[in-house]
């Protein structure tokens, strides 16, 4: 009912606005022989009340491997299944009318940008990451690396909201995800002498959710991370078509290899958030320089 301070699993404190928060409440059973055909009623309140067996619980992470993901599954059914332990029937049947519903109608200022339509169902039938381990480990290595980078305590409460902004990808795009950090890691680490070679992909899940920019460069110096910092800005500025700029965020996530050291690259992470008020003479360098295809600032490619 109120504000709370609480410490998650690595051990850090982390600040809950209680009130300002959606619930869902979750009974986690563990029986070594649970019976089975046990109904469960549904409990009357405020905040749904979903009961699980042990083995259910674990299924959802198993399958999904998305805090983000267990967790919107739980607000989507707003109560417990018929059956105590019948949570796998349930969600296979919402998988199975995920793979079947029509796609959604597609921005159309994102298509003149060039930007494809790639529709996933939110509950993948196969467990994630089944189709392509090492792509999902690589987007679970990025993560870990956002978090375990921050130490001091003032640090961590604002990188919450980052983490958990980088996880509401759904986890049908992180095979896609996972493979073009992996090929555009290969890739410029062999660009020519003298070149900076950048790659790049922007996932818009939804109008009015945070942007997901990913990146991939050759070399970080302080020119390229100036150049990173003008991408973000301008795919942030081009949300403002059709959008409200002030109530919008784009997340941006900066790849470069090492050439020493016990780790294979850097992880470099932007956070914009509102209307930047791009002057007219910043965004037309902004525009000609990542827009304008300059061939000798580099070479990239964009979806």
């Amino acid at each position: 009912m109120q504000s709370v301070q609480m410490t998650n699993g690595r051990g850090r404190s982390v600040h809950i606005d209680s009130p300002a928060v959606d619930w869902v409440g979750v009974t986690i059973i563990e029986h070594p022989a649970p019976p089975s055909g046990v109904p469960v009623t549904e409990q009357p309140g405020v905040t749904p009340v979903i009961a699980l067996l042990r083995r259910d619980w674990e299924f959802l992470f198993d399958q999904l491997r998305s805090a983000h993901a267990v967790v919107t599954y739980l607000h989507r059914l707003g109560g417990s299944a018929p059956v105590l332990g019948g949570e796998p029937e349930r969600y296979y049947e919402l998988a199975a009318a995920d793979a079947a519903a029509a796609q959604g109608p597609v921005d159309p200022a994102w298509e003149r940008r060039g930007g494809q339509p790639y529709s996933v169902p939110l509950l993948p039938a196969a467990p994630a990451g089944s189709d392509d381990d090492e792509a999902h480990t690589m987007v679970r290595i990025m993560l870990e690396d956002v978090a375990t980078s921050l130490t001091g305590p003032d640090e961590w409460e604002p990188w919450q909201a980052v983490l958990a902004s980088l996880d509401s990808l759904p986890v049908g795009h992180r095979t896609n995800l996972g493979r073009f950090l992996l090929g555009a890691l290969s890739a410029v680490t062999i660009a020519e002498a003298g070149t900076t070679a950048w790659r790049m992909r922007t996932f818009i899940v939804g109008p009015d959710q945070d942007q997901l920019g990913f990146a991939v460069c050759s070399g970080l110096t302080d020119l390229t991370r100036a150049a990173f910092s003008a991408w973000l800005q301008l795919r942030h500025h081009e949300r403002e078509v059709g959008a409200d700029l002030s109530s919008l965020t784009s997340l941006g996530v900066l790849l470069t290899p090492r050439m020493y050291g016990y780790r294979e690259w850097d992880t470099t992470v932007l956070v914009i958030s509102g209307d930047q008020e791009l002057s007219d003479a910043d965004l037309r360098v902004y525009q000609e320089f990542w827009n304008g295809n300059q061939g000798g600032v580099g070479s990239g490619s964009e979806a």
